[in-house]
């Protein structure tokens, strides 16, 4: 019997991470997401990043990461970036990065997070309650490469917040040319 399991991936997982990013992006991609995995792996933050694999008979199929981010306004928002969202090529179409999203959603939910922003694929994140108006309230620690993807979504009661917040993110994802 085919046994699949997501949980809270940790540092032993790293390796296997790897492989699921070097079947997940493009050989020119690799290097820099491998780096962010590695980064946010050690990132010390507070609320901490929470990253999640998916497994497949004991093997890593899948891997997403959540990082809080902060801010100085006077909103009592807290919130999370989805990244990076890997599956390995072989397993693919098979709803495994929903399974992961959605588990990640479920496990920000219980822990009182209010938002979830995502820079991505409007199409795939769209699926999941992502939406390009809640992200305008978020406005990021960097200008975007690309003039779309940027998400959010409030998985809370709250409000998204009327005049756009600036936020900084963990050290890992702070460097312009992920952005």
């Amino acid at each position: 019997m085919i046994s699949k399991t997501i949980r809270l991936a940790g540092e032993k997982d790293l390796p296997s991470i790897r492989k699921v990013i070097e079947t997940s992006f493009s050989a020119e991609e690799n290097k820099a997401i491998m780096k962010l995995v590695a980064a946010l792996s050690k990132e010390a933050s507070h609320p901490p990043v929470k990253s999640l694999i998916a497994e497949l008979d004991g093997h890593v199929i899948g891997y997403v990461s959540f990082s809080p981010i902060s801010h100085k306004s006077a909103s009592p928002i807290s919130g999370y970036i989805l990244s990076p969202l890997g599956v390995s090529a072989n397993h693919q179409k098979q709803g495994i990065g929903s399974s992961l999203i959605k588990t990640g959603i479920e496990m920000l939910t219980r822990d009182g997070v209010d938002v979830l922003l995502v820079y991505g694929d409007p199409a795939y994140y769209g699926r999941f309650g992502f939406r390009e108006k809640t992200a305008l309230s978020f406005v990021p620690p960097y200008p975007l490469a690309r003039p779309f993807g940027w998400l959010g979504m409030m998985i809370s009661e709250a409000s998204a917040p009327m005049d756009p917040i600036k936020f900084e993110c963990a050290g890992a994802l702070s460097k312009p040319e992920l952005w």
